[in-house]
């Protein structure tokens, strides 16, 4: 039997959340104001419908090509390189290496000043989802402790995406990218501009404009290759990207028939573990790429 048990432009010093920096379990969010508000546009499938990549032969893809041999620390994560750079992971409950069977995948990428590892713990696997984690996370490497640069940065995304490919059975239908704040901006710009290998966007604290140039908003959105799901939580006093602003391309989204699931929240930019498992990661439960 073999054994296998089981990581632009600047926006600020720091995007990791405050307090957040050594993971101690879920955050609150205590004196929210905003409702939890969903909307959805008349294009594209419901962000809720049932998934129809399972209805094809073989629609989940190729299974692993390589053992790749990894040890995970008392929380399960564990680093693996794709050779563009570390990436940390933590794999789904119950999965089995040596009969393993598709799982939807998480791609997390981190904000300025965190890292693969801190991020994973507080956002792509947050405390209060360990025990019940139904899908495959990575955490994106490459960047530790700095910004993420948008015109190039896209390569380390797909180079990972690879690699946990090779190693663990990925639904090629259901992958999702995520990010926060920095990382939220290479989510979007990476996912729109390859919409056809993703299942949705879930997005903390960041802003669609920013990414692609506030120009470029409804060019981008016009030629993505299908509507992919999003999901979106917001802060009304986020410094670094203005409640306005992100309304905005909130509303374009919506135009352009993309089913958006969208929220604010009073609060600075701070992200919580609580805008992962309780509202943004449950949104993919359902979603799957045409």
């Amino acid at each position: 039997m073999r054994l296998a048990i089981v990581g632009l432009v600047l926006l600020g010093a720091c995007d990791s959340p405050a307090g957040s920096a050594i993971d101690s379990g879920p955050a609150t969010d205590d004196g929210a104001v905003a409702a939890d508000a969903s909307l959805t546009g008349d294009a594209g499938p419901s962000a809720d419908a049932e998934p129809s990549a399972d209805a094809e032969p073989n629609a989940a893809g190729p299974g692993p090509t390589q053992v790749c041999p990894f040890t995970p620390d008392a929380n399960g994560f564990f680093t693996l390189s794709s050779g563009a750079a570390n990436h940390v992971v933590r794999l789904p409950i119950g999965y089995d290496v040596d009969n393993p069977t598709p799982q939807r995948l998480l791609v997390a990428i981190h904000g300025c000043g965190d890292t693969a590892y801190n991020f994973a713990t507080w956002g792509a696997v947050p405390f209060a989802l360990r025990d019940t984690q139904d899908y495959l996370a990575i955490s994106l490497g490459g960047r530790e402790g700095q910004c993420w640069t948008m015109g190039t940065d896209g390569a380390i995304v797909d180079a990972a995406i690879a690699h946990v490919r090779s190693c663990f059975y990925v639904h090629q239908k259901q992958i999702v990218l995520a990010g926060y704040s920095s990382g939220g901006m290479l989510a979007y710009r990476t996912g729109l501009a390859n919409a056809d290998r993703y299942a949705g966007l879930l997005i903390e604290n960041s802003g669609l404009s920013q990414a692609v140039g506030g120009n470029n908003v409804n060019a981008v959105l016009a030629a993505a290759a299908w509507k992919l799901n999003v999901a979106h939580t917001a802060r009304t006093s986020d410094s670094s990207f203005a409640i306005a602003g992100v309304k905005s391309d909130r509303d374009k989204l919506l135009a352009a028939g993309f089913p958006l699931q969208f929220r604010e929240l009073a609060g600075t930019h701070d992200g919580t573990s609580d805008d992962w498992a309780l509202y943004l990661i449950p949104k993919m439960a359902a979603w799957s790429a045409p």
